[in-house]
């Protein structure tokens, strides 16, 4: 035992990242699939969205269409899964509960990451507390994980992704020892640093910066001078310094989008206005689990880009008179705005809502001329909007809607998911039999 094993480290960042997330989700209750090709695809089933390690080692690559990939699907017998959001979301739910029980700071960074931290630990305590998690999870949930250890946010990102890519690691690997870090960033490029976008690649890349290693290496505060502090921050981040002190926070979040392409085009009005009604339901059901409240609603259409039809594009904006979380404030908007940019004659392939001008308020400059709503009149929009998302949570989305939603919200022909999983955890009645 060396003594950087026993010597107390202030902060360490466990990184732990879920393999292949929803085919994993999948497999959880198809366990005749592991060791099988298997996809899951976008909404309307266009595109792949995840791949197993088997797909990944044919060469499929992510977001390329189906329709590109049917030949390989038959020929190698890849099973595909229409994407089950509810079912992803739930487990992702199981497993940050999990990790909440092993510590106290918990930070959640997307549906399968979340940073761990821990505190006055030594690296050996570390890594057993990695490895615990990785058998927690993976025992009472299901989901295999990768987990990196190291002293700042960025540097547990490379060392998971390294956990994740090599076997050898057991699915856990450290990069607290100097001399490992050191090694390992000589084997990756710099467009595997987290936060370092393709333009940024690019203009680095022509300064002849191409390994991790070599930007870790490089003068922070030139770059800083050059490019900005993110940078620097990453550079910091790649010497051990933790700098990136908070994950973005959720009230920063700039707008909330729901778009679909129609598995059938739309013709008449009526269908695009259900459509865009049901896309402002879901962004306004979103917009309620974040907390916040939406001042501007956007919507567009579109025809299809390909073909010989008439093509045609629109967008509208409208400013609430206050910001609002009731998604029949949204519905209202988005059917006077539709009024504006409708255009018949056309076969409409695409549409959607944006929320922004978001805050985590309701308050906000008022305007002489416009009357506030009474509190009366907000406690029932609060209690109506619980009720509609709690129906949605247990699975009758599609038995107690607005009523502008229309036909759509029952058979949803707007979203073609023919290769749907059951609702395995959320519905009684797909909860698997046995027999």
């Amino acid at each position: 035992m060396s003594a950087a094993d026993e010597e107390l480290l202030p902060k360490v960042y466990l990184l732990m990242d879920c393999n292949n997330f929803f085919v994993s989700c999948e497999r959880i209750f198809r366990p005749d699939l592991e060791g099988r090709p298997v996809v899951v695809l976008s909404n309307n089933d266009g595109c792949v969205v995840a791949r197993s390690a088997e797909v990944k080692a044919l060469g499929i690559k992510m977001g390329v269409p189906v329709f590109k990939i049917k030949d390989e699907i038959a020929r190698h017998h890849i099973v595909c899964f229409s994407s089950n959001f509810n079912l992803y979301l739930d487990i992702s739910n199981r497993i940050m509960r999990l990790l909440d029980e092993i510590s106290p700071e918990v930070m959640v960074y997307s549906v399968d990451e979340a940073f761990v931290v821990l505190r006055e630990v030594t690296a050996k305590a570390a890594y057993s507390t990695a490895c615990r998690i990785k058998k927690t999870v993976e025992r009472y949930v299901g989901v295999p994980v990768s987990i990196g250890i190291a002293a700042s946010k960025t540097l547990a990102k490379i060392a998971s992704h390294h956990a994740k890519k090599n076997a050898c690691t057991g699915g856990v690997f450290s990069l607290l020892e100097r001399y490992e870090r050191e090694r390992i960033l000589q084997l990756y490029e710099i467009d595997e640093i987290w936060g370092i976008g393709r333009r940024l690649n690019e203009k680095l890349r022509a300064e002849g910066y191409r390994t991790i290693a070599q930007l870790a290496a490089a003068d922070g505060a030139a770059l800083r001078r050059r490019y900005s502090i993110m940078l620097w921050n990453t550079v910091r981040e790649l010497n051990g310094f933790d700098e990136i002190k908070e994950l973005e926070d959720t009230h920063q979040q700039q707008q909330i989008m729901w778009s679909r392409s129609f598995r059938e085009r739309v013709t008449d009005k009526d269908g695009l206005s259900e459509a865009l009604c049901n896309f402002a339901a879901m962004a306004g059901k979103r917009l309620r689990e974040l907390g916040l409240f939406a001042r501007l609603v956007t919507i567009q259409i579109r025809t299809s880009f390909f073909g010989s039809e008439p093509k045609y594009a629109a967008a509208r904006s409208l400013a609430l008179d206050a910001p609002s979380a009731d998604s029949r404030v949204f519905m209202a908007a988005v059917n006077l705005l539709l009024d504006k940019c409708y255009q018949p004659h056309h076969h409409y392939a695409k549409a959607g809502v944006i929320l922004s001008d978001l805050s985590p308020s309701r308050r906000h400059q008022g305007d002489l001329f416009i009357s506030e709503q009474s509190d009366e009149d907000i406690k029932r929009s609060q209690a109506l909007m619980a009720l509609l998302d709690k129906a949605a949570r247990s699975g009758s989305r599609h038995t107690l809607y607005i009523g502008a939603q229309g036909q759509l919200a029952q058979d949803k022909r707007f979203c073609d998911k023919r290769l749907l999983s059951p609702a395995y955890t959320t519905s009684f009645q797909d909860v698997p039999k046995l027999y």
